[in-house]
């Protein structure tokens, strides 16, 4: 499926693109349990599914294949209800900026931390290089080199200079990829400048706030010139966790992880407890402060329902 809008689904089939709708029947099953919502939607952009065909437009999604990969968060405003923002993709484009919104760690941590969660690979892309500033470099730097340690692909582009998008562009080729980022990244913009016939609606930073407009409004899967698939995404201003137990968390920071079982206590929290390993190795060094301190914060904001991050 790859693209849900309103209550349809556009489903490519041998005989194209057909306009489906969910069985109502289909829908009751999956949407609630024990009378409880579930979903925000039963079906997401990269689920496989089965139709019944009712003309050459039209169709009835009948069956919804397991997933393989998944994307989620917690609903905005609902944390009972998972949101799947795409299904079987393979990898995840976390997408910052250097300025226009500056580069927001603790966003593409909860990134980082959903696509593990959720069995996919991840890229970091860079972007908006152009607006560099000599007084940003060794703050950017000193971040980058954080996820460069930690093994993540990190891609720098720029529209303006066409920087890093050929490079991109590769890491793209034969995947089923999705992009994700606060509103005003860019992601848009770069999709379009990998291959310019998406045409996708772009938008301008708000001077006063410095946060973007959403110009993309929901979830489309394009396929790409060089192979595969790619999704553009609605920026996101929040994006709360699903999926995960958070006395789990530390296990999804790898740099964190190795040290869990040098603490005193077995469930230490590793934010206020005495003879904590991982606050050691905090002040040794060993474990970077910045990504400490994202750590606390989703160890403790998550705590809370309903609050914006």
């Amino acid at each position: 499926m790859i693209r849900a809008r309103s209550g349809f689904y556009d489903v490519p089939t041998d005989g194209g693109v057909l306009r489906c709708t969910l069985r109502k029947r289909v829908k009751r099953q999956l949407l609630t349990e024990n009378g409880k919502l579930r979903y925000a939607d039963p079906v997401a952009v990269g689920d496989r599914v089965r139709v019944e065909v009712i003309d050459e437009e039209t169709g009835v999604i009948e069956e919804i294949y397991p997933r393989e990969t998944k994307f989620s968060r917690k609903l905005p405003g609902r944390a009972d209800v998972e949101q799947i923002v795409i299904a079987n993709a393979d990898q995840m484009v976390a997408m910052a900026s250097i300025r226009e919104p500056f580069l927001n760690e603790r966003l593409l941590d909860r990134f980082l931390i959903l696509a593990d969660v959720g069995g996919l690979d991840s890229i970091i892309c860079v972007n908006k290089m152009d607006l560099m500033r000599a007084e940003d470099q060794d703050e950017v730097r000193e971040i980058l080199t954080i996820y460069e340690k930690l093994g993540y692909p990190i891609v720098k582009t720029s529209v303006v200079t066409g920087q890093g998008i050929s490079g991109l562009q590769e890491l793209l080729r034969d995947k089923i990829t999705f992009v994700v980022g606060a509103s005003g990244v860019g992601k848009s913009s770069v999709l379009n400048a990998i291959q310019p016939q998406l045409g996708l609606s772009v938008g301008a930073i708000s001077q006063k706030t410095q946060k973007g407009r959403h110009t993309t409004t929901y979830v489309e899967m394009f396929p790409l010139d060089v192979g595969g698939y790619v999704a553009d995404t609605p920026g996101v201003r929040e994006m709360h966790l699903w999926g995960i137990e958070l006395e789990w968390l530390d296990a999804f920071f790898p740099e964190i992880d190795p040290y869990v079982d040098d603490c005193r206590f077995p469930d230490c929290t590793h934010t206020h407890e005495p003879d904590c390993a991982v606050k050691q190795a905090v002040q040794d060094d060993h474990i970077s402060r910045r990504r400490y301190e994202s750590y606390v914060r989703l160890r403790l904001g998550e705590q809370e329902p309903g609050r914006t991050h």
